[in-house]
């Protein structure tokens, strides 16, 4: 498998900056800007590259991201991870029928694509590394607070140091506190946002700490406040992977 399911030479992908992918969001979301250019465009080079005009999208940017206009869902993924280039990794489903837009970014931009609907499940476990294998989970039943805010602030040391502190409580030899002490986890938080009166609300979300040995749940609130005051550390469980896979379906209901 190539390290992404979406290759770089599609005919149905653009590769842009991170101000221009904001900027194409934003006239994505926005219908004042029929009949003018807005000064994001502008500014960040889209129109010189024919991806804006006056009429709002142009070219491949009108062609690849017109699905998006239609979609009532979207679907956000951020994997952060200390053996990762960059420390995070962002993507973006908008998943609509019978063609689908897929946003992620990389280290030489953002990328959108589109693709059939049903390559969408597929994508979302790619982008939440949900794979086949076995589970052994000889870690804590939980995971610090500290460690959640660290990584969702992208301290990706900081959320090191709270695993390094944790395995001392042992046992050394397990293949959690190997995995910890290494670097090689990741966590990823998945969230299914729905358009309610022309705003995307925050619906449905899970998220995961992912090493080679498990994918386990972490049972901890969205919101910060409520994270900072937890009377207990957040759960950590690693159910079956079928049933995480369930829960990624459960993103693309209707």
């Amino acid at each position: 498998m190539s390290e992404h399911p979406i290759e770089s030479n599609s005919s149905d992908q653009i590769i842009v900056t991170v101000e221009q992918a904001d900027a194409l969001l934003e006239m994505i979301a926005s219908d004042e800007n029929a009949g003018r250019i807005s000064s994001a465009a502008l500014s960040s080079g889209l129109v010189s590259l024919g991806l804006a005009g006056a009429n709002g999208l142009a070219g491949d940017a009108a062609r690849i991201l017109e699905p998006v206009r239609a979609a009532r869902t979207q679907i956000a993924i951020r994997v952060v991870s200390p053996s990762m280039r960059g420390v995070v990794r962002d993507w973006r489903i908008w998943p609509t029928m019978p063609r689908s837009v897929v946003m992620r970014s990389g280290v030489d931009g953002v990328h959108f694509s589109q693709v059939d609907y049903c390559e969408v499940p597929h994508i979302l476990a790619f982008a939440s590394l949900l794979h086949a294998g076995p589970t052994i989970h000889d870690g804590p039943p939980y995971i610090p607070a500290d460690f959640i805010a660290a990584v969702r602030s992208l301290d990706a040391q900081g959320a090191q140091d709270v695993l390094n502190d944790l395995v001392t409580y042992g046992p050394a030899e397990s293949h959690f506190a190997q995995d910890c002490v290494s670097g090689r986890w990741s966590v990823v938080t998945c969230v299914r946002e729905e358009m309610h009166r022309r705003e995307w609300k925050t619906g449905l979300h899970y998220e995961c700490f992912v090493t080679d040995h498990l994918h386990a749940q972490i049972h901890a609130p969205l919101d910060e406040e409520a994270l900072a005051h937890l009377s207990a550390d957040p759960t950590l469980d690693a159910p079956p992977r079928a049933a995480i896979w369930a829960m990624l379906m459960g993103m693309l209901a209707p």
